[in-house]
């Protein structure tokens, strides 16, 4: 801007009114009374009448009549046009700039407020679906006051969301109030651990308790989630489960018996004298029963007394001859079922020290499953592996798999994965993981919906036995020296 249109815009345009009017008289060559004048430009009669009068002083604008039906046009003097037009077009610009700003910061006003109707909206969402929870939720600041809980919470604290929130679990005279006090302490002691509690409340009701740390963005400890559920008739449904099974394991012992007596029988020659393939057949189904009928005297131990595993006896054994003998026992299952069964073993012997008896179990248990969930022409692989001091049997498979948010719950007693059809009572997987426990191992388990599932197992490697040892020396021709 040169020195003669900032000393013109000192001098005459020097009220945002006249620059305003000057400009809407020239972009709309428009001509109107200050009434008319005054509707287009939101101001008073008399303000735009003052305003244009002035103008038409300066030689800015024309008038034509006097007094309140005076009308005004845009007709510069010639010797200022040049200077209005040089107005003209900078205020033109310094419009378009500020209509411009004007709609960002419009945008960003409805965007900000889009942002809050959506917090909003997520807020009465997210409270809407705690005070619908079943499960009560309890929120505790660090200090043990109630900083939010759901109406199920407040249910079981015995009050309201209203007269609880705000107060501290320790002025509350109820047990269940004493005990998350108890937990919710040692959530909020370093490492600040997630735990997990049950209680047994003075009317019987049995609770679960769910006690998880939250922290701020700045990873500062800022209080306890409580997530409590009534699993009282849970309880009672697995009590129900152990009997029925312990029942049902009970029965079926009889038909075992009868089955093993036939078998004994056919072997000893009381049916006449066998050709091999029958006395062979008769050979395998007596030493299958042996293996089913203590397999029921494991259950009704684990289900019916609830004690967990039996005393074990552990022994060394080669894992890979278990293996070979249990995948041997599915060869005719897999044939029927059109499935594929490979084994591959090391080529060294992997010697473990435990009870041989739970370990076919366990196996037995894994490979079963890997038959039952399998699709049609699906595929099972068998592996035992040695890895620095551990042994690893792998059973992997192509079937129905299980979703990621249930692999939590699989070795959980009674559980059933959604995937599973067909029958099942839910502590197979149970069995397996206290039995692998139990020797000091770890299981592990990778699975995809509709792409099969791997269970891996780690037991811990033992020595080869000193006969073996001594065998393998001779062999070399590492003759001991006599004395």
């Amino acid at each position: 801007m040169n020195e003669t249109l900032r000393s013109f815009l000192r001098e005459v345009l020097n009220t945002p009114l006249k620059q305003e009017l000057l400009a809407f008289l020239a972009s709309n060559q428009a001509m109107d009374t200050a009434q008319g004048l005054s509707i287009w430009l939101g101001r008073t009669k008399e303000e735009i009448q003052k305003a244009a009068e002035e103008l038409v002083e300066a030689g800015l604008l024309n008038r034509q009549g006097e007094g309140e039906d005076a009308i005004y046009s845009y007709y510069p003097r010639e010797e200022v046009t040049g200077l209005v037009d040089a107005f003209l077009q900078l205020y033109q610009t310094a419009r378009s700039q500020l209509m411009e700003e004007l709609n960002k910061a419009r945008q960003q006003v409805e965007q900000a407020w889009e942002q809050l109707r959506a917090l909003q909206w997520e807020q009465s969402r997210f409270r809407l679906i705690l005070s619908s929870m079943t499960d009560g939720v309890v929120v505790l600041l660090p200090d043990g006051t109630v900083s939010y809980l759901n109406e199920s919470g407040a249910q079981l604290l015995g009050s309201s969301p209203a007269e609880l929130t705000g107060k501290s679990l320790r002025d509350l005279n109820k047990p269940i109030a004493s005990f998350l006090t108890q937990a919710a302490s040692e959530v909020a002691q370093p490492p600040y651990p997630a735990i997990t509690r049950e209680w047994t409340l003075p009317n019987g009701s049995i609770l679960r308790a769910n006690l998880l740390p939250v922290f701020d963005p700045q990873k500062r400890f800022v209080g306890v989630v409580c997530v409590l559920s009534d699993i009282t008739r849970t309880r009672q449904r697995e009590r129900e489960q152990r009997e029925m099974l312990s029942v049902l394991a009970h029965d079926i012992k009889s038909p075992i018996t009868a089955i093993r007596g036939f078998a004994l029988s056919g072997l000893k020659g009381y049916l006449g004298e066998l050709p091999q393939p029958a006395n062979r057949a008769f050979q395998v189904i007596a030493e299958q029963t042996d293996r089913i009928y203590e397999m029921v005297q494991q259950i009704v131990q684990l289900v019916a007394g609830g004690q967990g595993l039996p005393p074990l006896h552990p022994v060394r054994f080669d894992l890979r001859e278990v293996v070979q003998n249990i995948a041997q026992a599915y060869e005719g299952e897999c044939a029927e079922k059109n499935l594929s069964l490979s084994v591959q073993l090391e080529e060294q012997p992997v010697w473990v020290y435990a009870d041989q008896g739970l370990i076919e179990r366990m196996i037995d248990n894994l490979l079963s499953n890997a038959v039952k969930y399998n699709r049609d022409g699906g595929k099972i692989w068998v592996r035992v592996l040695k890895r620095e001091g551990e042994a690893l049997l792998e059973v992997e498979d192509t079937g129905v798999g299980i979703p990621p948010s249930e692999l939590p719950f699989i070795f959980h007693r009674f559980y059933r994965a959604s995937t599973a059809k067909g029958e099942g009572s839910g502590l197979g997987l149970s069995f397996v993981q206290q039995v692998v426990e139990a020797h000091g191992g770890l299981i592990e388990v990778n699975s995809s919906v509709g792409q099969g599932s791997l269970f891996r197992v780690i037991l811990p490697l033992t020595s080869e036995p000193a006969l073996v040892r001594s065998k393998l020396n001779l062999r070399r021709g590492d003759v001991p020296k006599l004395k």
